[in-house]
């Protein structure tokens, strides 16, 4: 069977992974790899996109996709049963600022001087509160522009409290593999402009999603500190972290934060200046199994670091992260390391033994390498939450909005009240406003210029142009705030989301995505934003 196949509700194993290059590697860094168990949950109501739940979170694929990805489904008495395992550990207790024993870090050669400018990637996925927490970092200490040579936002601005300090948003991303645009812009930022340290956000009610990239920027082998972000949302639905332990595990200091509530940012700050300071880099970065079947990617990643040690100094890329970046086949990696091709066929045989030994092609291996290591470290310190009440309520609410026969007539009674508010009620009450309180002003003026004998071509030249021409303008503002006031409620809401997945199958028609249904909307108020 194929993952299209499947109805909804039903069950299945992942046997086979299609696709080719970039796109087959997102699959298997969203967590679609060989063994994985997935379900089916909905499908969107003009029956493509599909929505499916592997690895604890949810992952919305196209039907064309999901055609590439074989099945087996499991019987529903096998498909019912979730059998969770449990290791348990020893609380430990857990020491102050500095005394790294807890996560066994790796101290810098040297301290930087006091009077450095400290620099920091701010990384995580999309979705986790990271803009919640720059602001929080930053406050108005920041300047927005877009990265050298892309269209894409780059946020960068002081801590609040720290001059000497730089931070930069980066854009939200789920893997350092180059599949679009912003994941592209903030890898080669962080191996390009080596900042002194990395700030990784994570949400903490969707941990093992947000996990992999954390292991990605781990083999970056920069100073690093780990934001649990929503811990009072985890905390307050019955869910729990060791700390300790999971530092102990991971090898890099984690601080639990509620970024929108401002709780933890402070002893977040502290840690972050105190690993770029010292240049304490993460204690561990191995992540393989080198007891179990998987040792084979243990030994074939520790083979090719040993053969490419002096080429990843020579192009200052961490040799971890380029020996995983070789065997998932990173054109742009192995284009930097310059390997001859001896090398190359070296290399080559070591990741065919690997393959025959695992039993799965290379970029897959990797992939479930990773996932295997966040199974057993969420089952060992995480104490999974309950679901809250929110996110019951919007389950239910979705049956509405998502649903087959009420998301196209909810979609409309809502873009329509939303038309109505904003062209009949508040955007032409306030447009009429100001071009009352313009008129107003315009007869003032050209009275006292009539009175004052101005000059007739000045004379025009404010009336004519600029009342008139740029007044004309400005009357459409209130029309535009109000559209985009409500546009930024739905975004919100998270209605946004859930329109591009309901709209995607009609705009493919016309080459688009559903993404494309927000500048779509816009386009209502001013084509210029849209």
């Amino acid at each position: 069977m194929f993952l299209n196949e499947l109805k909804a509700g039903e069950r299945a194993v992942v046997r086979s992974v299609g696709g080719e290059g970039a796109l087959r590697q997102h699959f298997l860094d969203m967590g679609v790899i060989p063994g994985a168990e997935i379900t089916l949950v909905k499908f969107a109501p003009m029956g493509d996109p599909i929505e499916f739940r592997i690895h604890e979170y949810e992952l919305t694929l196209r039907v064309d996709d999901a055609k590439q990805i074989g099945i087996e489904k499991l019987p529903k008495w096998e498909s019912d049963q979730h059998p969770v395992v449990k290791i348990p550990h020893e609380p430990t207790d857990h020491p102050g600022l500095g005394e790294g024993g807890r996560y066994h870090v790796r101290e810098g050669e040297h301290p930087l001087p006091d009077d450095q400018l400290l620099t920091f990637a701010l990384a995580g996925n999309q979705n986790c509160g990271k803009t919640t927490l720059f602001n929080q970092l930053t406050g108005s200490n920041q300047h927005v522009g877009n990265f050298p040579g892309v269209t894409v936002d780059q946020k960068s601005g002081s801590i609040r409290g720290h001059e000497n300090t730089k931070i930069t948003d980066l854009p939200g991303i789920y893997s350092m593999s180059p599949y679009t645009d912003e994941e592209i812009v903030s890898r080669e930022f962080i191996l390009r402009e080596q900042p002194t340290g990395i700030i990784n956000i994570v949400d903490a009610t969707n941990i093992e999603r947000n996990l992999y990239l954390m292991l990605q920027l781990i083999e970056l082998d920069r100073p690093m500190v780990l934001a649990l972000n929503m811990m009072d949302e985890l905390t307050g639905n019955g869910g729990s972290v060791d700390i300790n332990a999971m530092e102990s595990l991971l090898g890099i200091p984690i601080v639990p934060i509620s970024a929108a509530k401002g709780e933890g940012i402070e002893e977040l700050v502290a840690h972050a200046l105190h690993v770029a300071h010292y240049q304490e880099k993460p204690g561990r970065m191995d992540f393989c199994d080198a007891e179990s079947h998987r040792g084979a990617v243990h030994r074939c990643l520790h083979g090719i670091m040993h053969l490419i040690e002096d080429h990843a100094k020579e192009a200052r890329i961490p040799v971890r992260f380029a020996a995983t970046k070789i065997v998932e086949g990173d054109s742009r990696i192995i284009e930097a390391l310059m390997l001859d091709q001896n090398e190359m066929e070296m290399i080559e045989h070591i990741i065919c033994q690997m393959e025959k030994e695992r039993g799965l092609d290379r970029s897959a291996a990797i992939a479930d390498m990773r996932f295997s290591f966040i199974g057993k470290l969420v089952d060992r310190t995480f104490h999974k939450a309950h679901e809250s009440r929110q996110h019951e309520r919007s389950r239910r609410i979705d049956k509405v909005l998502t649903g087959k026969y009420t998301a196209i007539p909810a979609f409309i009674a809502i873009m329509s009240l939303v038309f109505y508010l904003t062209f009949n009620v508040i955007g032409a009450g306030l447009q009429d406003l100001l071009a009352a309180g313009i008129g107003l002003l315009q007869d003032q003026v050209d009275a006292a210029m009539t009175a004052a004998s101005v000059n007739e071509a000045m004379h025009s030249l404010v009336i004519d142009g600029i009342f008139q021409g740029v007044g004309t303008v400005l009357s459409f503002l209130p029309i535009i705030v109000t559209l985009f006031f409500f546009l930024s409620l739905l975004e919100d809401t998270g209605y946004m989301a859930r329109i591009a997945f309901v709209m995607d199958k009609w705009l493919r028609r016309i080459g688009l995505s559903g993404r494309s249904i927000v500048p779509l909307l816009i386009g209502f108020g001013c084509s210029v934003p849209a």
